[in-house]
């Protein structure tokens, strides 16, 4: 599974462990584009404009991680997030998220596995990705 769609990952995870299936879920790593945006069938859908905005996706999810250290709690690293995606004239933020990466439950701070995971929209285009900040 890829790491991509990470909720659909940790609940795919989860369901193994659970239901003691005798498996191993390999998580791939989100295969990029040179722009950092993440390959999917949806960038198809994008115009050049939007497509060209879409990479400040990645760039946000970057500067979150860099930044972890600076902020503690989760408003501050989604403000950063949600304000450097907001600089794209065209994105439209469905939603921003930190979370425990294995439960996917809402956290008040970074911590060791915590995850980054949102949505933008570029016009009728839903992209989503992510990105572990410990």
């Amino acid at each position: 599974f890829g790491e991509k769609d990470f909720q659909q990952l940790a609940i795919i995870r989860r369901m193994v462990r659970d239901l003691t299936y005798k498996i191993d879920v390999i998580a791939v790593p989100t295969v990029r584009e040179e722009d950092g945006l993440a390959c999917s069938s949806r960038n198809a859908y994008l115009n050049a404009e939007e497509r060209k905005q879409a990479a400040v996706v990645r760039k946000a999810l970057l500067i979150a991680k860099a930044s972890t250290r600076l902020f503690g709690s989760s408003a501050d690293v989604v403000q950063l997030v949600r304000t450097t995606i907001e600089a794209a004239p065209l994105a439209r933020i469905d939603y921003v998220e930190l979370v425990d990466a294995e439960t996917l439950q809402p956290i008040e701070a970074v911590k060791p596995n915590s995850l980054i995971a949102l949505a933008v929209y570029f016009g009728k285009t839903r992209l989503i990705d992510n990105i572990v900040l410990g």
